[in-house]
């Protein structure tokens, strides 16, 4: 389910025509993109199925339920659309917000030993298969914000919600060559400056490369190259608990 909300991208009023001005007139960037998704979903999800399974019977073991063993995160997505980012947990719950913990580098401390692992080899994120069967997300594509950090984000870097005229990627050009970074106006900008360079670039032999770069990643273990967080965390009210359907309603992480 998507669904509207006051982010950014959504109070610019942008129509379908401002957004589809940030993409290159080009028929791979308009249209071949999706044909990509679809053909790499016919090859990646029988594979996928069995690892999905290991992986949520060994997240069972180590949360001890089995509503705890996905973490379902609304981010911003295409257009400025929200949706629930659909992700293996590997944390647990942080003291104060999400936001909070992600501002401080305090991340970093919650992860377990299994999630650590799940991260490196970016495992974590094998659930948004999903988000690409419902079309909220693409293999290849600027990474999703959470909402707060979409907000902060596009105040302290003019612009950087342009991005979001792609759908979001489960990997990208930012990270497999910039990495995580916390609360950082400048790596932020940087971000942006990597997102604009792929969309004015976006073809099939980059996504085919990322695809690739993100495999050496991570067989290196390098999916979670963490940039520390250098400024104290903002005092900003979100929920602490991610927004999960029913059947995994609780607290999510």
């Amino acid at each position: 389910m998507c669904f509207q909300v006051e982010s950014p991208a959504a109070r610019s009023r942008r129509d379908a025509r401002s957004w589809d001005a940030l993409l290159p007139d080009r028929w791979y960037a308009r249209r071949g993109h999706r044909w990509l998704d679809r053909a790499l979903l016919v090859l990646v999800l029988p594979p996928a199925l069995p690892v999905l399974a290991a992986i949520s019977l060994v997240n069972l073991a180590v949360f001890g339920d089995p509503r705890r063993i996905l973490f379902l995160q609304p981010r911003v997505g295409w257009r400025g659309e929200v949706f629930l980012i659909w992700k293996f947990r590997t944390m647990k719950e942080p003291r104060g917000t999400a936001l909070e913990s992600w501002s401080s580098g305090g991340d970093q401390l919650r992860v377990t030993r299994f999630g650590r692992f799940l991260r490196n080899t970016h495992l974590d994120e094998l659930p948004q298969l999903v988000n690409i069967l419902r079309g909220e997300m693409s293999f290849i594509g600027p990474r999703p914000e959470m909402v707060e950090v979409e907000s902060w984000a596009a105040r302290e870097v003019a612009g950087f919600s342009d991005r979001l005229a792609l759908r979001p990627g489960v990997a990208g050009l930012a990270q497999v060559t910039q990495g995580y970074t916390g609360r950082d106006a400048a790596a932020y900008a940087r971000k942006l400056e990597i997102n604009r360079r792929y969309m004015d670039r976006i073809s099939l032999r980059l996504d085919l490369e990322i695809v690739l770069r993100t495999a050496v990643w991570m067989l290196r273990g390098k999916g979670w190259d963490w940039q520390p967080a250098p400024t104290p965390a903002p005092t900003v009210s979100v929920a602490e608990e991610p927004v999960a359907p029913p059947a995994l309603e609780r607290r999510a992480g």
